[in-house]
Protein backbone atom coordinates (compact mmCIF):
# COMPACT_ATOMS: atom_id res chain seq x y z
CA UNK A 1 0.00 0.00 0.00
CA UNK A 2 1.50 3.34 -0.97
CA UNK A 3 1.43 6.55 1.05
CA UNK A 4 -1.55 7.96 -0.84
CA UNK A 5 -3.60 4.83 -0.12
CA UNK A 6 -2.62 4.99 3.56
CA UNK A 7 -3.64 8.64 3.73
CA UNK A 8 -7.02 7.88 2.16
CA UNK A 9 -7.60 5.01 4.60
CA UNK A 10 -6.62 7.24 7.52
CA UNK A 11 -8.89 10.06 6.35
CA UNK A 12 -11.79 7.64 6.05
CA UNK A 13 -11.22 6.42 9.60
CA UNK A 14 -10.86 10.00 10.85
CA UNK A 15 -14.18 11.04 9.31
CA UNK A 16 -15.91 8.19 11.16
CA UNK A 17 -14.02 9.01 14.38
CA UNK A 18 -14.98 12.69 14.17
CA UNK A 19 -18.65 11.79 13.66
CA UNK A 20 -18.52 9.47 16.69
CA UNK A 21 -16.80 12.19 18.70
CA UNK A 22 -19.50 14.67 17.72
CA UNK A 23 -22.11 12.19 18.98
CA UNK A 24 -20.47 12.16 22.40
CA UNK A 25 -20.63 15.96 22.48
CA UNK A 26 -24.25 15.84 21.34
CA UNK A 27 -25.18 13.76 24.39
CA UNK A 28 -23.78 16.50 26.64
CA UNK A 29 -25.47 19.24 24.62
CA UNK A 30 -28.82 17.46 25.01
CA UNK A 31 -28.31 17.08 28.75
CA UNK A 32 -27.41 20.73 29.23
CA UNK A 33 -30.14 21.92 26.87
CA UNK A 34 -32.65 20.13 29.09
CA UNK A 35 -31.13 21.72 32.19
CA UNK A 36 -31.33 25.14 30.55
CA UNK A 37 -35.02 24.49 29.78
CA UNK A 38 -35.66 23.45 33.39
CA UNK A 39 -34.00 26.67 34.60
CA UNK A 40 -36.17 28.76 32.28
CA UNK A 41 -33.24 29.72 30.04
CA UNK A 42 -35.24 29.51 26.82
CA UNK A 43 -32.75 31.45 24.68
CA UNK A 44 -29.86 29.29 25.84
CA UNK A 45 -31.85 26.10 25.20
CA UNK A 46 -32.63 27.33 21.68
CA UNK A 47 -28.96 28.05 21.01
CA UNK A 48 -28.03 24.57 22.21
CA UNK A 49 -30.74 23.14 19.94
CA UNK A 50 -29.13 24.99 17.04
CA UNK A 51 -25.71 23.62 17.98
CA UNK A 52 -27.20 20.10 18.06
CA UNK A 53 -28.68 20.57 14.59
CA UNK A 54 -25.31 21.74 13.29
CA UNK A 55 -23.57 18.72 14.81
CA UNK A 56 -26.09 16.46 13.09
CA UNK A 57 -25.46 18.24 9.77
CA UNK A 58 -21.71 18.01 10.28
CA UNK A 59 -22.04 14.28 10.87
CA UNK A 60 -24.02 13.90 7.65
CA UNK A 61 -21.10 15.40 5.72
CA UNK A 62 -18.46 13.44 7.62
CA UNK A 63 -20.22 10.12 7.12
CA UNK A 64 -20.86 10.89 3.44
CA UNK A 65 -17.15 11.62 3.03
CA UNK A 66 -16.31 8.39 4.85
CA UNK A 67 -18.63 6.40 2.59
CA UNK A 68 -17.18 7.95 -0.56
CA UNK A 69 -13.63 7.26 0.62
CA UNK A 70 -14.51 3.63 1.35
CA UNK A 71 -15.67 3.23 -2.25
CA UNK A 72 -12.26 4.34 -3.57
Amino acid sequence: MDKQDKDILKLSKLCKHWADHNDSHKENFLKWRDIAKEKGLKSIAEKLDNAIKLLDKSNEFLLAANKELELN
